[in-house]
C-alpha cells in the first residue's frame, strides 16, 4: 500500500507536463521548414487550439470534424513536405482521450496506481494546457515575425510564457458581489427586481457574468440571495458589504449608487 502512495504523481503538474512535451514538439518540427512555413505552421497550430477552447466551453460536436477539415487543407498545400508536422501527432494533444497515458505523462506504474478519476485529463487540466501552449504560441508567432529577414526558432520556455490566472479575492463573497450589481443595475440603469418574474431575468444575467452554472432558475443559490436584495444581510454586517463595495462605484462616478 505504502509503495502505491509513492508512485502517485502529483496531478497539478498534468497541464504543466502536457504543455511542455507540446512546445519541444513544436519546436522540433520547426527545424525542418523554411522562415515563411514556420509562420504557417505556427498560425496553423494556434487556430486549432482556439478552436479546441471554443470546444471545451461549447461542446460542439463539429469540432473533430473542424480540425481534420483545417488539418487536410495543410495537407493539400504540403504533401509529402508535412510529414515532420503529422509525425508529432499534434491532433492527439487536443482530444484529450488518454492523453495521460498515451503522451506519456507518467509512468504505467503510476498510471495503474492513480483511481479511474485520476486518470482523467480535467477540465480544469485542459484549460490551464490550452492557456499556456495558446501564449506560447502567440509569443512564437511575433518572433517569427519580428525576425523575418532570417532563419529563427524560439528560444523562450513555456515556463516564460505562462500567464497566471488572477486569485480569487476571498473579501468578494457571493453576497457581496449580489449587492454590488443590485445597486449598479438600480443606479446606472434603473432596474430594481421586485418580483419574482423580474428576478429571475437578473440571476439568469448574474449567472452570465459570473460564470456560474444552475439547473432551474429556482433552484439558483444566486436566485434566492437577490430575492432578498438588498437586505440579505443585516445591520453590521450589512454595513460592512456596503463599505467593502462603495469604492467600486465611487471610482465609476456612480454617486447616486
Amino acid at each position: 500500500m505504502e509503495d502505491k502512495i509513492q508512485l502517485k504523481p502529483n496531478r497539478e503538474e498534468f497541464a504543466h507536463l502536457l504543455a511542455k512535451k507540446f512546445w519541444n514538439d513544436y519546436l522540433e518540427v520547426l527545424t525542418r521548414y523554411n522562415h515563411a512555413e514556420k509562420i504557417e505552421i505556427t498560425e496553423h497550430l494556434m487556430l486549432i487550439f482556439q478552436l479546441a477552447s471554443g470546444y471545451i466551453k461549447t461542446g460542439n460536436e463539429k469540432f473533430a470534424e473542424l480540425i481534420e477539415s483545417y488539418e487536410d487543407d495543410l495537407l493539400t498545400k504540403y504533401r509529402s513536405r508535412l510529414v515532420a508536422y503529422f509525425s508529432k501527432g499534434f491532433i492527439k494533444y487536443l482530444l484529450f482521450d488518454n492523453v495521460i497515458s498515451e503522451m506519456n505523462l507518467v509512468t504505467k506504474e503510476e498510471f495503474d496506481a492513480m483511481t479511474p478519476g485520476e486518470q482523467e485529463f480535467k477540465e480544469e487540466d485542459k484549460e490551464e494546457f490550452l492557456l499556456m501552449s495558446q501564449n506560447a504560441l502567440s509569443h512564437a508567432r511575433k518572433l517569427l515575425y519580428l525576425h523575418d529577414k532570417g532563419d529563427v526558432l524560439p528560444t523562450f520556455t513555456i515556463e516564460e510564457t505562462t500567464i497566471t490566472a488572477d486569485e480569487p479575492d476571498k473579501g468578494m463573497t457571493k453576497a457581496r458581489q449580489l449587492l454590488a450589481i443590485y445597486y449598479f443595475l438600480k443606479a446606472s440603469l434603473g432596474i430594481e427586481g421586485r418580483d419574482s418574474s423580474s428576478i429571475s431575468g437578473i440571476a439568469r444575467f448574474i449567472h452570465l457574468l459570473t460564470g456560474t452554472k444552475f439547473t432551474t432558475i429556482q433552484n439558483s443559490d444566486i436566485y434566492k440571495k437577490y430575492l432578498q436584495m438588498p437586505n440579505y444581510k443585516k445591520d453590521n454586517q450589512l454595513i460592512t458589504d456596503l463599505k467593502f463595495i462603495r469604492p467600486y462605484f465611487v471610482d465609476l462616478g456612480l454617486d447616486s449608487a
